[in-house]
């Protein structure tokens, strides 16, 4: 009798110890995310990106890369078969010092697709952190101080290169970024006007605007409101100041316009 009585509670105490971890497994998307989100940086400075016209010239702030970055094409569309909300995003390169424009200054951007995924890069690795982690730890190489993955996959979606005009202006044909876990919703951007004018950075959102896209607009509703905000972005905070776009609206569609202050190093 105590023998049968050991071996139950032996199988009863590894039966509730397979299911603690398999719950604490379950459960490990919210605890990764609790954890990248419980600290706020309240001496964060966001400031809304100066469009044509509307401040003086300013030396734009820098932000890292990211492990995502691979070289775009050139091309001002650069949607490809994505769905989303339209999105146009016109940009002008100037010297921080006069505001002259910059002719010939080459500028990339790239971003996520309406449900965060990257265009070169697995697809679930977007909404789940743990598999995100797998996926970049033994991937990434460090350069120039920071990590990168190579790209995995052949698609180039939501990428691209332009160069200025006598202007300093380049328009980008997109849409709005969606969120994936670990990251606020962002557009990367890289201008080089020669090999000592170079700046690579990001742009930021509202959370009122990202909000609204993604409860009411499809295909981003199926992930719904992004729990990460420019408050607790931990990039963001690595320079303690981030770059901010104001889309206005027009119909089913978006646009914001941004001027980007370089200096010679």
């Amino acid at each position: 009798m105590a023998r049968v009585t050991s071996r139950k509670f032996i199988i009863g105490t590894m039966g509730a110890l397979g299911a603690g971890i398999a719950s604490a497994w379950a459960g490990r998307q919210p605890l990764l995310r609790w954890a990248m989100t419980r600290k706020a940086h309240p001496d964060l400075q966001l400031t809304a990106a100066p469009g044509d016209g509307q401040q003086p010239c300013v030396l734009t702030s820098s932000q890292p890369e990211g492990p995502f970055y691979f070289p775009s094409p050139e091309r001002r569309n650069i949607v490809e078969d994505r769905p989303g909300l339209p999105f146009t995003l016109r940009i002008q390169v100037v010297r921080a010092r006069g505001c002259s424009p910059l002719e010939g200054a080459v500028v990339e951007v790239w971003h996520t697709d309406a449900g965060g995924v990257y265009s070169g890069y697995p697809e679930e690795i977007a909404h789940d952190l743990w598999k995100s982690l797998v996926f970049v730890g033994p991937r990434a190489v460090r350069k120039g101080g920071e990590f990168h993955v190579g790209p995995v996959e052949k698609t180039r979606f939501l990428r691209g290169l332009q160069r200025t005009g006598s202007d300093g202006w380049v328009e980008f044909r997109t849409i709005f970024p969606g969120w994936y876990e670990g990251r606020t919703p962002h557009i990367h951007f890289k201008v080089a006007a020669g090999p000592h004018e170079q700046l690579t950075s990001q742009f930021y959102f509202e959370q009122a605007t990202c909000d609204r896209v993604y409860t009411t607009v499809a295909p981003y509703t199926q992930y719904g409101p992004c729990p990460y905000t420019t408050d607790t972005d931990t990039v963001i905070q690595s320079a303690a100041h981030g770059l901010l776009l104001k889309p206005s609206w027009s119909g089913g569609s978006m646009e914001a316009t941004a001027r980007i202050g370089i200096q010679q190093a």
